[in-house]
């Protein structure tokens, strides 16, 4: 804890150094220090100082006996050693200049800043004080003034002086509030570990008081020394969950909060999923697609995971004939998923059990208004293992019973699924296969198909964007109807490049391409291609 503490007062330095000017500028405008001043406003302290003592020697040879000049040129020195971190040299020139009468309202702060670096902290700590008293940075010298109080074990004091910073304006407390709110939880750590009761005390103050300095800034660089310091007493007192009995993580944050904004054009609209007949527009249209989920998953105990869910999306259709916008669509999904954990072959596994509701609204008598469409409940039962070193296996049993506005498609499907992650070094492949027996009111229209596809999912190219590929094939049984359409083929590659910036923000370029093979091609054969830009936020 000391390390990051000097870590951090030292980098406070460095921001002070590289935002302050030199005090008692009409000296310095003076054509004698002219050269002086554009060595400093350079960054040459070493030539300053050079420029400097010639100036003093200059005046000393000529008897000069102008005290507040020579006091200006000791406090400049002092200011330009303390950048060179020669802090004993800037004590030594501090004290002659104020001797010599020249005493600017920043020089008490600049002298602590070098006794505290030479570790003089009563010295340093009289010094802020006086600081303090010019009102000259008075967040900055108030957080010295706690911080040394406490490496002194005055407790009280360094929690009075970090509470004062509190109270300061915001343009003044800024810089160090966050360092100071640290510090006060480190304070209360350290006290709460002497007690017998430290459990209550660091749930219900340390922690929260951690918590309180992260709000200040969640992206400076001191956020993670404490979101490091939370997690660190997390575990050790148990507050959270962080591993199942069976070794699986849990979830951190156990919440998913996504907001995601897809505008596409889509080369042939076709609406298919509550209608037992594909219909062709042969038209395409630019579209906008809007989707939202939210996800919370509870803990019971170690082993048992309850997950609400929900789904709102939304698509709209630019181009206004009505064969186009009949497509318009919005659905609203909530869901409940769970799992028992529990291991196999000694390594984690879990029975999965989820029910999904799906209320869709279309325009399905392309009147510019959405109207009941569709509502389905799904049910899904599954386990999920691994039998595989090189990556996890997942084995699904679906049943959804669908109520469409067409009495005629109301429809059952009965699915086995199947789905296989295989690790490469730094490229992940997926496999998935499915088996589906859809089974409508107007039996003429009941299929058996089979899909497999296979997703790639590569590594960060150049630490830029992330591509992935995939390829689905679905083959079709239409069971009353081979005659007509005859066993059909749907071919899907895709493609995907996904770009991150800014922690929580995530673009997406996508490519979708279908072709579907049918002897019926005026009510099933189609082919199309999508592409579409989206923009989304993780919360």
């Amino acid at each position: 804890m000391k390390r990051i503490a000097w870590m951090l007062l030292m980098m406070l330095s460095v921001c002070v150094y590289a935002n302050e000017e030199v005090q008692s500028v009409s000296f310095a405008k003076n054509k004698v220090f002219q050269s002086a001043a554009v060595e400093f406003q350079s960054g040459k302290y070493q030539s300053t100082l050079d420029e400097l003592i010639k100036i003093e020697n200059k005046l000393i040879e000529l008897n000069a006996k102008n005290k507040q000049i020579l006091g200006f040129i000791n406090y400049w020195k002092g200011i330009c050693y303390n950048r060179l971190q020669e802090f004993d040299l800037a004590i030594g020139q501090f004290e002659k200049s104020i001797s010599n009468d020249f005493s600017p309202k920043d020089i008490n702060y600049e002298m602590g800043q070098a006794y505290f670096a030479s570790e003089k902290l009563n010295e340093a700590r009289l010094q802020f004080r006086e600081s303090l008293k010019k009102k000259f940075k008075r967040a900055v010298s108030l957080y010295y003034l706690g911080y040394i109080s406490k490496e002194l074990g005055q407790k009280n004091k360094a929690y009075n002086f970090f509470k004062f910073i509190e109270k300061l304006p915001e343009e003044e407390k800024n810089e160090v509030l966050q360092a100071s709110e640290l510090l006060i939880g480190d304070m209360l750590l350290e006290e709460a570990e002497k007690s017998k009761d430290a459990f209550k005390t660091i749930e219900y103050k340390v922690i929260p008081q951690y918590e309180s300095a992260l709000a200040v800034d969640k992206e400076s660089g001191l956020a993670p020394v404490i979101q490091e310091k939370i997690l660190k007493l997390q575990k050790k007192y148990d507050l959270i969950l962080f591993n199942l009995r069976n070794g699986r993580p849990t979830l951190i944050p156990p919440y998913l909060l996504r907001f995601a904004q897809e505008f596409g054009e889509d080369s042939n609209v076709t609406f298919s999923p509550a209608e037992t007949t594909i219909s062709k527009a042969k038209q395409a249209s630019v579209y906008s697609r809007t989707d939202f989920i939210g996800r919370y998953t509870f803990y019971v105990e170690d082993f048992i995971t309850i997950s609400p869910e929900f789904r709102f999306n939304n698509t709209y259709y630019f181009n206004r004939t009505p064969e186009i916008y009949r497509n318009d669509n919005f659905l609203l999904a909530p869901a409940v998923r769970t799992s028992y954990e529990h291991s196999y072959r000694k390594k984690p596994a879990a029975f999965l059990f989820d029910y999904d509701f799906n209320e869709a609204r279309r325009d399905v008598n392309a009147e510019n208004k959405l109207e009941f469409n569709s509502r389905s409940h799904n049910f899904m039962f599954g386990e999920r293992f691994n039998h595989f070193s090189w990556g996890e296996s997942i084995v699904r049993f679906r049943y959804r019973m669908l109520d469409s506005y067409l009495d005629d498609s109301d429809s059952t499907m009965t699915s086995v699924v199947m789905e296989q992650i295989k690790h490469f070094d730094l490229n992940i492949l997926l496999f998935y296969f499915s088996y589906d027996r859809f089974r409508v009111q107007n039996n003429i229209y009941n299929t058996d198909s089979f899909t497999f596809r296979g997703d790639l999912i590569m590594a960060r190219v150049k630490d830029w964007f992330t591509p992935s590929f995939g390829l689905a094939l679905t083959s079709v049984d239409p069971i009353n109807s081979r005659d007509s359409r005859g066993r059909e083929l749907l071919i899907n590659p895709n493609a995907r490049i996904a770009k991150t910036f800014k922690k929580n923000w995530r673009s997406n370029l996508k490519f979708d391409y279908q072709k579907n093979i049918s002897k019926d091609e005026e009510n099933f054969a189609y082919s199309k291609f999508v592409y579409a830009f989206e923009l989304e936020y993780l919360f």
